[in-house]
């Protein structure tokens, strides 16, 4: 046997429970990188290609689902696409009018230390990708991690950043995206009140309330004057893709498990009709609070993406919600 072949088949076998966050497993490409003259291939593939540090490709079937880019010198690593397994469409937006800074997927926060992991400057304060390495993927599951540091300009890393995603095709319309991330204080660490952060989604224009989507939580409240601050288990747009003569509509949620830390244990979201949406809570600080990190303090945060066609099913969705709380019991703040 080969020795690529022996050591697929020995992760294969050995393989981490469904769902543990385990940011130092065995790491394997489930399929190898695509060469020259390969043959399309079916389901999913998952792969570094010109560079392993500085992006992850998934398709589905030989279609573009996402990419994770990491390049060292982007302001910080984000998802975009997040397209749809019907049409194809990007379900987010990348550096979109009014706020171009806002960049798909995005993990960042304005106001740490004084300085901005948020916005413009990448030469700045920046969230720098240092090492991907692919995990075990399938024909229908991908997963990846990366290793980052917050580095503050003329200061150095002030935070360590560890994230694990794993991406599973549910049907032939849906997938869900899981996103953990262990932050460790390298020293001690104070995010202001700020309207920029932490974890987020600058939707598509098209399924966005300002282009006639929906917007809804899971309490039912609907567009930014109903959700602006309130607590919800998850929130979703969903509106008809542009170009599609049929109305095919199309949505994505994300999901925000209960956590036990405060001030991210009252679930509350930051959202605007344009189509940024984060369960975030530093916008709601009142009286100078601040969120504190002790030197060698961990903060453990997870969050699920829902992509899925047709309007939002509360029942669904919930059932989701359900699944990863129980996923990320004990494993999160």
């Amino acid at each position: 046997m080969k020795r690529r072949d022996f050591l697929k088949s020995s992760l294969l076998t050995a393989g981490a429970a469904a769902g543990a966050v385990n940011f130092g497993s065995p790491l394997f490409a489930g399929k190898p990188v695509p060469q020259y003259g390969d043959a399309k291939e079916a389901g999913l593939t998952t792969y570094n290609y010109d560079s392993p540090n500085t992006a992850v490709w998934v398709r589905w079937n030989n279609m573009p689902v996402t990419c994770y880019r990491a390049e060292f010198y982007q302001k910080y690593p984000y998802f975009y696409p997040l397209q749809s397994l019907k049409t194809g469409l990007s379900l987010l937006s990348e550096t979109g009018q009014p706020w171009p800074h806002h960049r798909g997927l995005f993990f960042g926060a304005d106001k740490v230390n004084g300085g901005n992991f948020w916005q413009n400057n990448p030469d700045k304060d920046r969230i720098a990708s240092n090492k991907i390495t692919l995990g075990n993927c399938t024909d229908k599951s991908s997963e990846f991690f990366n290793d980052c540091s917050w580095n503050r300009f003329q200061v150095g890393p002030i935070l360590s950043d560890k994230r694990r995603f794993l991406l599973n095709v549910l049907d032939e319309t849906t997938y869900t995206l899981d996103c953990w991330f262990e932050l460790t204080a390298l020293t001690e660490v104070t995010i202001q009140k700020s309207n920029h952060g932490f974890f987020g989604i600058r939707t598509a224009d098209d399924i966005a309330v300002t282009s006639g989507g929906v917007l809804v939580n899971s309490e039912g409240q609907q567009t930014e004057k109903e959700t602006l601050g309130k607590p919800a288990k998850w929130m979703t747009s969903f509106g008809k893709r542009y170009g599609r003569s049929d109305g095919l509509v199309e949505g994505i949620a994300v999901l925000c498990p209960a956590y036990k830390r405060a001030p991210f244990d009252k679930m509350q979201w930051f959202t605007r009709n344009y189509g940024n949406f984060s369960p975030m809570p530093f916008n709601f600080f009142e009286n100078n609070q601040t969120f504190v990190m002790p030197k060698e303090d961990v903060l453990k945060l997870a969050y699920r993406i829902v992509v899925y066609t047709g309007e939002a099913n509360p029942q669904f969705l919930n059932a989701q919600w359900d699944d990863f709380a129980q996923l990320t019991d004990g494993k999160i703040s």
